[in-house]
Formats: C-alpha cells, sequence, structure tokens
C-alpha cells in the first residue's frame, strides 16, 4: 500500500521503471561537515575567493551594525562624547595641579562676582597667593589653588572657570588704568583749580 501511488503513476505511464528501480533517497539532507567537504573540491579557486570575500563582508557588516547599535544605546552620541572627554581632562588637569592642603588652617578671603568666599590655606600658601605666583580657580562649586599656568591651561579648556588672585586685580587696574588717559590713574581726579 505505501508504493500504491508510485504504482498508478506506472500504470498511467507517468513514470518509467529505471526510476523505480533507483533507491528513494530522503528529502532531508543532513547539513553536516561532510557536505562542506564535498562542495568545496567541486568549487573553483576564484569562486571559493569570491565566497570568502562575501562572507568577510557580511562579518563586517554585522559587527559594525552591533558597534553602532551598542554605541548609540549608551548614549554615546558624539557631542556627549567630547563632553564627556573635555571633563575628564579639566579632572585629571586639576587633580595633578591642585595645591589644596587638608591641613591648612589660615582662611584666605577672596571675592568672586559680588560675594566674599572663603577658602583655607597655609602660611606658604597666603605668601604666594598675595605675590601672584599661586591663584584661586573657582569651578563648579568648589574652590582649587592652582599656580598660574595651570590656571590658564584650566581656562583654556573650561572658560566658565572664575579665577581669583593677586594677578586677576592686577589685570583689572591695567584694563581700567588704560582706558583713563593723563587723570593720574584714579578714579575721581582732583581738578588743578581747587584751592584748599
Amino acid at each position: 500500500m505505501g508504493n500504491s501511488l508510485r504504482d498508478e503513476l506506472l500504470k498511467a505511464g507517468l513514470a518509467s521503471e529505471e526510476r523505480r528501480e533507483k533507491p528513494r533517497r530522503s528529502k532531508r539532507r543532513k547539513a553536516g561537515p561532510g557536505k562542506k567537504r564535498q562542495q568545496a573540491p567541486a568549487q573553483s579557486d576564484s569562486e571559493g575567493a569570491a565566497a570568502t570575500s562575501a562572507h568577510v563582508l557580511r562579518e563586517n557588516r554585522r559587527r559594525t551594525a552591533r558597534f553602532v547599535r551598542d554605541s548609540t544605546l549608551a548614549g554615546g552620541s558624539v557631542a556627549e562624547n567630547a563632553k564627556k572627554a573635555l571633563r575628564r581632562k579639566i579632572q585629571e588637569l586639576i587633580k595633578a595641579e591642585r595645591l589644596n592642603d587638608a591641613q591648612a588652617a589660615i582662611a584666605y578671603h577672596f571675592v568672586r562676582g559680588k560675594r566674599i568666599k572663603r577658602i583655607y590655606v597655609t602660611e606658604d600658601q597666603r605668601a604666594q597667593l598675595t605675590a601672584g605666583t599661586m591663584v584661586v580657580a573657582a569651578l563648579e562649586g568648589n574652590n582649587h589653588l592652582l599656580t598660574c599656568s595651570a590656571a590658564e591651561q584650566l581656562l583654556s579648556l573650561a572658560p566658565q572657570t572664575v579665577v581669583c588672585g593677586a594677578t586677576e586685580a592686577a589685570a583689572n587696574e591695567a584694563t581700567s588704568n588704560a582706558g583713563q588717559g593723563d587723570g593720574g590713574g584714579e578714579e575721581h581726579p582732583v581738578p588743578d583749580d581747587i584751592v584748599w
């Protein structure tokens, strides 16, 4: 009964006796290492190279797509990455150049904007602050003691940094004196015709 369709096709003349004698092959072929070995010698060298390069291209595209997907999922836009890199660079500069001393006991008062702020320094640091070789840099709510060269580097990286110190006061005086001319450098010069 299992061959009834085959027998009927033979009777109708739609199939031949030779076809009946060949063993049936399974419709499902097992894909295994033997199949790949049999196909490899059949391909020419150029076809094998083309198949290999196509495989490499697919693999590269897949890796690129994965990289792009992972970087976008991680919040990795180019602008955000640049901001993070700049912040890291600023933190490294401050960490390397910061001169704050945890044992400092002398309160040093300075003006930041319209407010008077305080930072604790040592006697040596206080002398350097008044001499102008050291400045106070205020960045993101924190005050840092830095050398003038380090403060310039910090200002080039983060222009929002406020630098307070003797050099800032000297720079402000120089700019105000340059705009007055012959007035003697005073804010309110005394007229010559006043008799005492």
